[in-house]
């Protein structure tokens, strides 16, 4: 297993690359656990589908963390609907983060500051 760890909004996140089958990661290919503040990630992983699973669950940690799941509690009074919409908006934005990421970096050469 590999450890490190990553700031989200002032949060520390620990994340956990571990073997294909680990109980943490409940038959899933990633699980964002928010009382551990921890991510799992299966590290068998081709490089792609590795990145692709690193971004979503970073994005369920971001919605955490940002407040954007209280968001939706308030929108959505059921629970289970209201985890399934959060799942769906995060396999949205995965594929164009990861696509994004890509071309661009954190950020596009052309965005520099004016002084």
């Amino acid at each position: 297993m590999r450890r490190g760890t990553l700031a989200v909004g002032g949060r520390k996140i620990a994340l956990h690359v571990v073997r294909d089958g680990h109980p943490k990661l409940e038959g899933n290919n990633g699980m964002y656990y928010p009382d551990e503040g921890a991510i799992y990630l299966n590290g068998q992983l081709e490089a792609t589908a590795f990145q692709d699973t690193y971004l979503h669950e970073l994005e369920h940690a971001i919605n955490d963390v940002s407040g954007a799941n209280n968001v939706l509690a308030a929108a959505i009074a059921e629970e289970k609907k209201r985890d399934e919409a959060e799942e769906q908006i995060v396999r949205c934005r995965t594929t164009v983060w990861h696509k994004y990421l890509l071309d661009y970096g954190p950020f596009p050469s052309f965005l520099t500051r004016i002084q």
